[in-house]
């Protein structure tokens, strides 16, 4: 396999949404991606939007491997235990770029503090992850079920954030979120989504796309009070954050068995956005990557 075989076998077998690689700028520098996987997004922002100075960092010893042929950096690291890169990168980044990352780490808020130091002046960060609120994952819940498997059920996913839930653990982090968006799953469109009204019953699977899961009995929930604010979420397959450095309320510490201190540091974010009240977000629908001949 010839360097140019193996860079498109890279891009075509990486799981990537189109999404957060339409919010990088053409021509874009210094972009950094933790936990890059094969690398896939950085080799088509390298080729599609001629973004230099591209850096990765994974655990996957044979990923970061075979993407060395093509970027400035690729390092593993596990990165909740190292530092990811050294320590004269610190401050050097115009964009950190952590898709489908936060879900997997046992201290998300000291992690995210950690990579926040990556950030140049005027940098941002953008942030992808599940969302909880998805109607998908609702209904699992409301059967009793939860099946690790395949896609959102991947066993190493270890933490789950609803719109608002996820504003919370970036403020402990330290970033000031400037644009919030959902990522719209395949069952929603936005005239669906726009349309609704004075909602406070709403059905799992949602009334339209039932029909498409006719071995699905639908569950009723009443809310008590009107749910149309947030109704896209529940047709929202991710959440994506695009953040720029905040206020670091604490110094990066181990967190995950500190509960009072998560607990007032909770209390000191104040977060105003709940499911009756959610924060402002942009709805997304990118399309998808066709795929290259790899010759």
């Amino acid at each position: 396999m010839t360097l140019e075989q193996l860079r498109i076998s890279i891009i075509n077998s990486s799981i990537m949404r189109k999404a957060v690689f339409e919010m990088v700028p053409e021509g874009a520098s210094r972009i950094l991606d933790v936990g890059c996987g094969r690398g896939g997004l950085l080799l088509r922002l390298q080729r599609d939007k001629a973004c230099t100075e591209l850096y990765g960092v994974d655990m996957d010893q044979d990923a970061i491997a075979r993407l060395r042929h093509f970027v400035d950096y690729a390092g593993v690291a596990d990165i909740e235990k190292e530092e990811i890169l050294p320590a004269r990168y610190k401050g050097f980044f115009n964009l950190v770029i952590m898709h489908d990352f936060v879900e997997h780490l046992f201290d998300p808020w000291q992690t995210l503090a950690r990579i926040r130091d990556y950030l140049a002046e005027g940098g941002l960060a953008i942030i992808s992850t599940p969302n909880l609120l998805h109607w998908r994952l609702q209904y699992e819940i409301m059967s009793g079920r939860f099946p690790y498997g395949h896609g959102i059920w991947h066993p190493g996913h270890l933490r789950w954030y609803t719109p608002a839930s996820l504003l919370t653990v970036l403020a402990i982090g330290g970033y000031e979120v400037r644009q919030y968006c959902l990522e719209l799953g395949a069952d929603a469109t936005r005239e669906v989504i726009q349309a609704k009204r004075g909602l406070t019953t709403i059905q799992f699977p949602p009334t339209e796309v039932q029909r498409k899961y006719p071995d699905m009995p639908p569950f009723t929930i009443q809310y008590p009070k009107d749910i149309r604010p947030s109704y896209a979420a529940f047709f929202a397959t991710k959440l994506i954050a695009v953040c720029a450095r905040g206020a670091l309320p604490c110094e990066p510490q181990p967190m995950t068995y500190n509960v009072d201190l998560i607990h007032q540091l909770t209390e000191a974010v104040a977060n105003p956005y709940d499911l009756f009240n959610p924060p402002p977000m942009t709805l997304l629908k990118p399309g998808s990557f066709p795929r290259e001949d790899e010759g």
